[in-house]
């Protein structure tokens, strides 16, 4: 099986032709929050994501690489699959508050602050923090620079990562 593009998501890599990344707020039930779908479509990354601030008001969307700016103190550039990739940047203090880009060897690294209800979702491409506190857990195992193939869906949980 190969796949165009590797996803590292915290410290683990994952190989798949989808991944689709979501939070389940509450254990007793199955409702999911989407954060972001990443697609290898005919060797191009698309980008499907929502990105809210502290207070769940919508910045900017993306809807398969089609950017959209709802709020005018938040500034994009670049293209997920050149450079630094693609950045939203706020504009009073330059803080990046998403980015998408693909190394050279072809794997997709997706950093960023999603906000889910009272939740921070804190993506870097080394951990996961969730109210700042690391989520290194997959199916309840303490695992770090692991590799998952076949595992298009991808849950953030406040207990770890479920795939």
């Amino acid at each position: 099986m190969t796949h165009d593009y590797m996803l590292i998501l915290g410290s683990n890599v994952y190989a798949d032709p989808v991944y689709r990344l979501s939070y389940k707020p509450d254990q007793n039930n199955d409702d999911r929050v989407p954060l972001f779908t990443l697609e290898n479509c005919d060797g191009v990354l698309v980008l499907t994501t929502e990105i809210r601030d502290e207070n769940s008001n919508l910045i900017a969307k993306i809807d398969k690489n089609e950017f959209i700016q709802l709020n005018e103190n938040f500034e994009a550039e670049g293209k997920i699959e050149a450079g630094s990739g693609f950045t939203l940047t706020r504009k009073e203090d330059r803080t990046v508050i998403f980015n998408v880009r693909v190394t050279e060897d072809r794997y997709v690294i997706v950093t960023g602050t999603f906000y889910v209800k009272d939740k921070k979702i804190r993506i870097t491409d080394s951990s996961v923090e969730i109210n700042d506190v690391s989520r290194k857990s997959i199916n309840g195992v303490d695992m770090r620079d692991a590799i998952f193939v076949g595992t298009c869906g991808i849950t953030l949980t406040n207990d770890g990562i479920i795939i």
